[in-house]
């Protein structure tokens, strides 16, 4: 959770985008390709709030950001969209799409959140996020099925999906040697799934080589189950492995409530 705090704090704004009300959709693109570091700040009205930014000796990649402006239902919520890749080398890459609106009458209160950070020498991020009045959703099938997060070499990963303080899930990853992490879909509203949704099959998975140590946490106060099979009624779950020559999940996939 302090991850999250960090970038949104620390970082210094390179190019702040915030749109003002407007009846048409309104749509940012942007492509970056160099080196040294790159964000960008997309606040589309008091919906929603996404942070990006990457750094290293070589970085490439591309953002898109819509803000729909069409508050279905007469919500007083619009729909905001986010997709990105990136590719960077000796760096990282800090992503937080936190959702800031929401129809609370039927679905709750706002503050999802979806977090990612990758350091490494090398690595790459993929991601697909859209909030409307009842939910955020990581939806990537369709901008990339596999693969959205890798690293190599020397590596941290830490992805979080995040409803509240006391309903969350993330993976978390350091190790020297390479990581494949699938990431298909996720959905956070009044509860959360991570690793699968959007009414899509599942395809969640980690394949890396080399040492390192992974873990994957989820607390919920009234149950967290897995496709695996295990169950908790209120409370936390930690899987951990530390691991010399390579480790494979190929289901990380879990709900909670």
């Amino acid at each position: 959770m302090n991850s999250i705090n960090k970038l949104l704090a620390v970082l210094p704004v390179v190019l702040m985008l915030t749109l003002a009300p407007v009846m048409a959709q309104t749509t940012v693109d942007l492509q970056w390709d160099g080196s040294g570091h790159f964000q960008t700040n997309f606040n589309p009205d008091d919906d929603a709030q996404v942070v990006f930014e990457t750094s290293g000796s070589s970085i490439s990649g591309e953002f898109h950001g819509i803000d729909y402006n069409d508050n279905p239902y007469n919500y007083g919520v619009d729909t905001v969209d986010v997709k990105i890749k990136s590719n960077f080398e000796n760096g990282f890459v800090g992503y937080a799409f936190t959702r800031t609106d929401s129809y609370d009458r039927m679905y709750g209160p706002s503050g999802q959140t979806s977090y990612t950070f990758i350091q490494a020498d090398e690595g790459s991020f993929a991601w697909h996020s859209k909030s409307n009045f009842a939910s955020l959703r990581n939806c990537n099938y369709g901008w990339q099925n596999d693969n959205q997060i890798t690293a190599r070499g020397d590596y941290i990963v830490d992805h979080e999906l995040i409803v509240d303080s006391n309903k969350y899930a993330y993976i978390y990853e350091e190790g020297n040697g390479e990581t494949q992490i699938s990431d298909m879909s996720e959905e956070a509203g009044k509860g959360f799934t991570f690793g699968k949704g959007c009414g899509c099959y599942t395809n969640t998975k980690v394949k890396s080589t080399g040492s390192g140590e992974f873990t994957l946490y989820a607390k919920a106060p009234n149950k967290i189950e897995t496709d695996s099979g295990i169950t908790v009624e209120g409370g936390d779950l930690t899987i951990y492995s530390s691991f010399n020559n390579g480790f494979t999940i190929n289901n990380f996939a879990l709900s909670g409530s």
